[in-house]
């Protein structure tokens, strides 16, 4: 079995741009197999597919009831991505729209949601401990720590406007 390796990283906003490049891959004959904690998804080389790809977020994943509902209708569970997606696979049947995990806005909503708290946490995690960010201006050196403290913030909170604005717009 033939292996191909690339790297891509992906935000939490950024499901649906997975999903679709997860299934150019699968019609050019590579098909996921795995994805380390640095973005190296593995793909086994094979026959062009129509595949969908479908992301979803912790939750009931492992309920063996859940996982057989979903193989019942067809999904093939592939691997856990880096940040606790979950990710399945379905074939497209031709002349048929690609299938939904979640069909309803409520359910994606919800989706959401679930990526989003753990952002809106470290946020509020990270302005707790703002109160010694005031020395920083004092120092004229900073600290590696207080450097990805930073980071670390930016990021969540962009990622919490991003999913939010995600949630907005399923209304």
């Amino acid at each position: 079995m033939d292996l191909v390796k690339k790297y891509k990283l992906w935000f939490a906003w950024q499901d649906e741009q997975c999903e679709a490049w997860l299934q150019r891959m699968a019609a050019q004959g590579m098909h996921l197999r795995s994805v380390n904690s640095f973005g190296i998804h593995t793909f086994e080389l094979g026959e062009p597919a129509d595949v969908a790809y479908r992301l979803e977020v912790g939750g009931d994943s492992f309920d063996p009831a859940y996982q057989r509902l979903l193989q019942d209708a067809g999904w093939e569970y592939v691997t856990i991505l880096t940040g606790g997606w979950h990710c399945w696979r379905h074939p497209i049947k031709a002349g048929q729209p690609a299938p939904e995990l979640f069909t309803d806005h409520a359910d994606k909503r919800r989706k959401y949601w679930r990526m989003l708290a753990p952002f809106a946490l470290m946020v509020a995690f990270q302005l707790y401990n703002a109160r010694s960010w005031q020395r920083w201006g004092s120092s004229t050196s900073w600290t590696a720590l207080e450097t990805l403290s930073i980071c670390i913030f930016l990021l969540c909170a962009y990622s919490t406007v991003k999913l939010g604005q995600r949630i907005a717009a399923l209304r």
